[in-house]
């Protein structure tokens, strides 16, 4: 009896150090688990940490770059800036001189138009005293100078051009010679003639049927018949005026000379 009884207190007292061991056991697991987590959630935050660390890094060198790029941009538009300001300075002088020279221009435009117009005038009465050569030709460049004088769409430079295109045209007629048809009046008829003009000692002219010739009579100012004679030469005058003959000597009804007064 007495050993059974401490039989059952042996199996009592290995029970309960077996559940306090396993007690001990599961007590001493739960700090061990709390400390695997606390370490997995250090390491993950230091990873995510490391990772901000690498983008701001990042960041730092694109802004250093940025600001790198910023001071070179500022430097450009400093230089920049001193050019434009010697620019803007050197372009108020021109426009200073430019608004001079376009005051002296409207005063010499001002003075330019009477001129021109003197100048219409003087071509005008030298067609008019001049040898009746191509007077419908003539009579109508001058009538086109004076429209455009009054013409405001035309430039007064582009008017001056043209007066001086018909001062060359009559002194170009004084080294021609030239041959066309026109029209001569013959005891109040007109009647079709070829003209040869010779610069500007002769215009003489030849009917078309070839039968009868005349000259213009610079001292009495009118056409007047020619002797037959000189049908011949006005034929091949007319001829290299066409440029079909060479240029030769021909006998023509020539002034003489008058001395001078």
């Amino acid at each position: 009896m007495h050993s059974s009884n401490k039989n059952n207190l042996f199996r009592a007292s290995v029970f309960a150090l077996t559940t306090l061991f396993m007690a001990g056991n599961a007590f001493a697991a739960e700090p061990y688990d709390q400390s695997v987590k606390i370490e997995k959630q250090i390491n993950k935050d230091t990873k995510a940490a490391q990772k901000k660390v690498d983008r701001f890094a990042e960041q730092a060198v694109d802004l250093n770059a940025d600001y790198k790029t910023t001071l070179q941009l500022i430097d450009s538009l400093r230089i920049y800036n001193n050019q434009l300001e010697i620019l803007l300075k050197s372009q108020e002088t021109e426009m200073a001189t430019i608004e001079g020279e376009m005051a002296t221009i409207d005063a010499t435009e001002r003075g330019a138009i009477p001129l021109m117009n003197e100048m219409i005038a003087s071509i005008d009465a030298f067609v008019q005293i001049d040898i009746p050569f191509k007077k419908e030709k003539r009579a109508e460049r001058i009538e086109k100078l004076k429209n455009y004088m009054i013409r405001a769409d035309i430039p007064n430079s582009e008017k001056y051009r043209k007066i001086l295109e018909a001062f060359q045209a009559e002194i170009g007629y004084g080294e021609s010679i030239d041959a066309y048809q026109g029209k001569i009046l013959n005891n109040s008829e007109e009647i079709q003639v070829e003209f040869l003009q010779v610069g500007r000692v002769a215009l003489v002219y030849l009917t078309l049927d070839g039968q009868s010739a005349g000259f213009w009579n610079i001292a009495e100012k009118r056409f007047e018949p020619l002797d037959s004679s000189y049908i011949r030469s006005i034929e091949q005058g007319i001829k290299m005026a066409n440029k079909q003959a060479t240029l030769n000597l021909i006998d023509l009804p020539i002034p003489a000379a008058k001395r001078a007064e």
